[in-house]
């Protein structure tokens, strides 16, 4: 089957573009995106990370004039302007942060306005609650991150809440947190995991598909010229709308089952090999 010609790549970034730690950006997968970029090829940045979390190495890449972070809570261009947005609703997002502080036992982060927010009691109980390093290495860079309380940050006026992010919980943890949103929310509530340990909440509006759909709309892109990369749950709905969707060779089996073709994995450059075989 002749594959379609390939207008935009959107891509994520932990787990796909970077490498295990993160941060690296390798250089087989820059030239890559740079050379389909030389052809006319929109690059896209599809993560769960805010815009001031992704990685400085990305950001450097002077092609690229749009992001969808926060998993799909937040569309902007380069210039910051908001495209698209599905925050949380503030009664919503009240009683998420109710509940899973009484429950306790694991960090909580709030994400709002582009920005990656922890309390002061957890941030001193960093090691405990192990707490991953490129996010210690993020709220270490910007002191701002760390509030007295998220319930006083959640309510400054005009924010938008992009989302609740669980960054480790056990999986007895897990399970019930998944059972409590399920029962009180049924799908008002989207819940998905980047990595086994983690749970990251936002609105049911808010999916890298769903924003990948809309701003290829804004663009007057078919779907079907469009190739998609991932490797976790969050990553499925892209992979699914695009005419295209790889999953990275390390990706879970259901990311995998969702996708059109398996690269290899972000440690040996599956991006570059993907885009290699796409867009020879």
């Amino acid at each position: 089957m002749t594959s379609p010609e390939i207008k935009l790549i959107a891509v994520d970034l932990d787990g796909t573009l970077l490498r295990e730690d993160h941060t690296t950006l390798s250089e087989a997968n820059r030239q890559a995106l740079t050379r389909a970029a030389a052809r006319g090829v929109e690059i896209v940045v599809a993560t769960g990370r805010s815009i001031s979390a992704v990685a400085p190495q990305v950001l450097e890449l002077p092609f690229l004039r749009y992001f969808i972070t926060c998993n799909g809570s937040m569309t902007t261009d380069r210039e910051g302007h908001i495209l698209r947005a599905a925050p949380l609703p503030l009664p919503i997002a009240e009683e998420l942060l109710t509940h899973l502080t009484g429950m306790g036992g694991f960090p909580i982060q709030l994400y709002a306005d582009q920005k990656m927010y922890l309390s002061r009691a957890d941030w001193e109980n960093r090691d405990a609650l192990h707490l991953p390093p490129f996010h210690l290495k993020a709220l270490f860079s910007s002191q701002e991150s760390i509030v007295d309380s998220l319930w006083e940050r959640m309510h400054r006026p005009g924010s938008h809440l992009e989302k609740i992010n669980l960054p480790y919980l056990l999986p007895q943890q897990k399970a019930a947190i998944k059972a409590w949103l399920s029962q009180r929310f049924g799908d008002a509530v989207r819940a998905v995991s980047t990595m086994e340990s983690n749970l990251e909440l936002t609105d049911r509006e808010a999916s890298k598909g769903a924003a990948l759909q809309a701003l290829c709309e804004m663009l007057a892109l078919p779907m079907a010229q469009v190739m998609a990369l991932g490797d976790a749950d969050n990553d499925i709905g892209m992979l699914q709308a695009a005419g295209i969707g790889v999953a990275m060779g390390n990706a879970y089996p259901e990311t995998q089952a969702a996708a059109r073709w398996v690269t290899r994995t972000n440690e040996e450059d599956g991006v570059a090999c993907a885009i290699e075989r796409f867009l020879p």
